[in-house]
């Protein structure tokens, strides 16, 4: 497990969600970077979706105590999830070599915990490397994927073979903070009339949520 400012990931046992979002058929990898020491992938799809291979992400839950331990300073508390996703960015990067490669590992080896030794063709045009994307992650979300990894296999044979390629990671499919309100009216609870809502605020995790949300904060406007 991966260890950073004196603190570690925790190891005891907890219920955690797994599940599969944006599927992208004859889609492709693409990076999301804002910096080439922070590695962070997405997929797509062009109009005419029509390239070779399809995508989607695996969202696994990340608890607050996974974060904490990766606090950058003694006033950045708030913050901890955005440094957490930080440190997993710059791993990533690391594992990589650089120059937004992405690391990379089929699903059986992920599954099994071992380098792939043979990797399948790869819709991302920066590059790949081979890695132990398995120790990239808390070792409760590795088990949560894996877990998923198999029971989705289960339903979808092939879902997780030899020609399933996991790419990592997509570290910015939710907000890492999360901008407080007031329960009642939704107002930011440090300046009136601000309405905190939707995604960015951390209110919500994909579109239709972050409209839903919306919706609710406009009846409170008045």
């Amino acid at each position: 497990a991966a260890k950073s400012g004196g603190g570690g990931w925790s190891d005891q046992p907890q219920q955690r969600a797994c599940y599969s979002f944006c599927m992208c058929p004859g889609g492709q990898i693409v990076p999301t970077s804002t910096n080439v020491e922070e590695l962070c992938v997405n997929g797509m799809s062009f109009s005419k979706r029509s390239s070779a291979w399809a995508n989607s992400g695996l969202v696994s839950t990340i608890t607050e105590a996974d974060a904490a331990p990766f606090v950058s300073g003694p006033d950045r508390a708030p913050l901890a999830g955005l440094d957490f996703q930080r440190y997993i960015e710059r791993r990533a990067a690391e594992m990589g070599g650089g120059d937004l490669v992405v690391p990379v590992q089929t699903a059986p080896d992920f599954i099994a915990g071992r380098l792939s030794d043979v990797l399948p063709t790869s819709s991302y045009r920066l590059g790949v490397k081979s890695a132990r994307l398995d120790l990239l992650y808390p070792p409760e979300v590795t088990a949560a994927v894996r877990e998923s990894l198999i029971a989705f296999d289960t339903q979808l044979p092939g879902y997780a073979g030899p020609q399933a390629l996991l790419h990592g990671p997509e570290a910015r499919t939710s907000s890492p903070v999360r901008v407080e309100r007031a329960k009642g009216d939704m107002q930011s609870v440090s300046a009136a009339g601000l309405f905190p809502v939707g995604e960015g605020a951390g209110y919500a995790g994909g579109i239709v949520s972050a409209a839903v949300d919306g919706l609710v904060a406009a009846g409170e406007v008045d």
